[in-house]
């Protein structure tokens, strides 16, 4: 694994378990250090709609969805998603998941991968994902970008989320 995968993960999986333990609150976490900060979230880049489109089951409490969306960045920059993730049940309606996506713009100009990891209790989503982009226009700053994520969900898949960058 390289290095910038790794520092990847590592990131995206301490801000997941940030929002398991800590929670997101409406748009702050208190983080219980040494030094007790507040994260002040602000408004967030990312507010988009989407649901998933294709379940199928590959073993035992593992299922594969792929998924799409639509929504604005930055309130002003309209783009859709498409993607895919693996989905494991811990039971009680826990699932962990792990996917990976492209964001394109709607004139289809640009685009920026993201991976993702995130845990759902059967009515909401939180997690966190990691984007890249060459883009040098309305995505550049895209690039490196950690963001974190939250929304409702529904039995049918459809889901509503909002993502705030990870500063």
């Amino acid at each position: 694994m390289n290095k910038k995968r790794l520092t990847a993960s590592v990131s995206i999986g301490i801000a997941v378990a940030l929002l398991l333990f800590g929670g997101t609150g409406t748009n702050s976490i208190l983080f219980n250090t040494g030094y007790a900060q507040t994260a002040t979230l602000g408004a967030p880049i990312f507010v988009e709609k989407g649901g998933d489109t294709i379940k199928r089951e590959i073993g035992p409490n593992t299922t594969q969805y792929t998924f799409t969306s639509n929504g604005t960045m930055n309130g002003d920059i309209e783009y859709s998603k498409a993607g895919e993730y693996i989905s494991i049940s811990k039971g009680n309606n826990m699932t962990f998941d792990q996917g990976h996506g492209v964001l394109t713009t709607k004139d289809g100009g640009e685009t920026a991968n993201y991976t993702f990891t995130e845990v759902s209790n059967g009515t909401a989503y939180q997690g966190a994902s990691a984007y890249s982009t060459n883009s040098t226009g309305k995505l550049s700053t895209l690039n490196n970008i950690l963001v974190i994520f939250k929304g409702p969900t529904n039995e049918s898949g459809n889901y509503a989320l909002k993502q705030w960058p990870w500063k």
